[in-house]
């Protein structure tokens, strides 16, 4: 439950900040981009960090912050595709990148479940590791490659 509070806060707080540094003239690419981007990254070194964390209140608080700030992708996604994307051509784009999640969604629980199945209770820290690198690349991605401006000129030469 943790988890769904601080993901809501976390796509909550992290619009609601987009938003105020758009209006205040701020590219695209670090209002976005990089807001985005850091989350993902705190959310990288929350999950890499936890399989050597001491049991008790600081793995609480490194689970929470790891999985609840994964939250920020879906809203990095689909506002850079939004921005991107011609309003005729949107809803497929937005679809395409949803199937693209909900395969994620099929392929994860398995990949876990093989995990625990072949290493026991040690499979666990292996997916916080996982999510902990797919993270870092997601956040890495979204601070270096993201800038919606640049794309924007690309696409409509």
């Amino acid at each position: 439950m943790l988890f769904w509070g601080l993901s809501g806060i976390v796509v909550l707080g992290q619009a609601g900040l987009t938003g105020w540094l758009l209006r205040r003239g701020v590219a695209s690419r670090w209002a976005r981009g990089r807001v985005g981007g850091v989350l993902l990254l705190i959310g990288a070194a929350a999950c890499l960090a936890l399989p050597w964390a001491p049991a008790g209140a600081a793995s609480v608080v490194l689970l929470v912050a790891g999985f609840g700030l994964a939250g920020a992708m879906s809203s990095v996604a689909a506002t850079t595709v939004a921005e991107l994307v011609p309003a005729d051509r949107r809803g497929g784009a937005l679809g395409i990148m949803n199937a693209v999640v909900t395969i994620a969604g099929l392929i994860a629980p398995t990949l876990i479940g093989r995990l625990v199945d072949t290493h026991g209770a040690e499979g666990y820290p292996y997916a916080v590791l996982i999510t902990g690198g797919v993270l870092l690349l997601s956040g890495t991605a979204a601070v270096t490659l993201i800038d919606p401006d640049r794309d924007g000129r690309l696409l409509s030469a």
